[in-house]
């Protein structure tokens, strides 16, 4: 009985100790999540980029159907032109109800997105959802692969 009842009195404690960095963990990946997702709903390429792998290939992400592949090449060949379209009105671009996982340096999350929206005038809205991936670097949380449908 004595080492049953040590092995869970280390399993409990560790539990108990490790506990609270878990949530300060999931904390900081959902204010990368929400500072990254603020970023696009102001329009603001360079908001948007504090928060992901911006060297080379690092970041990559799929919407529905399509990929871009390096933040670069999605800054400006996707970001730049949409928020620089005038026909495209954004009015709610909001991202919630986050789920975390977090297993040391490397983390996902899934979360809801909705959008309210003009086309040429013609109001829309949409519901999505989507998949982050993020890794731990020296500067924190970063975005390193997000998937939205």
């Amino acid at each position: 009985m004595k080492p049953t009842f040590a092995a869970g009195l280390a399993i409990t404690t560790s539990l108990i100790l490790t506990g609270p960095a878990f949530s300060n963990e999931e904390a900081s990946i959902t204010d990368v999540l929400e500072g990254y997702s603020g970023g696009l709903a102001e329009e603001n390429v360079s908001v948007a980029e504090t928060f992901v792998l911006q060297d080379g290939d690092d970041f990559t992400i799929f919407e529905g159907s399509g990929k871009d592949i390096g933040w670069a090449n999605y800054r400006d060949h996707h970001l730049a032109p949409e928020f620089a379209a005038e026909h495209v009105t954004f009015h709610v671009y909001d991202w919630s109800n986050y789920t975390v996982e977090v297993d040391q340096g490397l983390a996902f999350a899934t979360f809801d997105i909705r959008m309210e929206y003009e086309v040429r005038g013609e109001a829309r809205e949409r519901d999505a959802h989507g998949t982050a991936i993020l890794v731990h670097t020296e500067n924190g949380w970063k975005i390193r692969h997000l998937h939205t449908s």
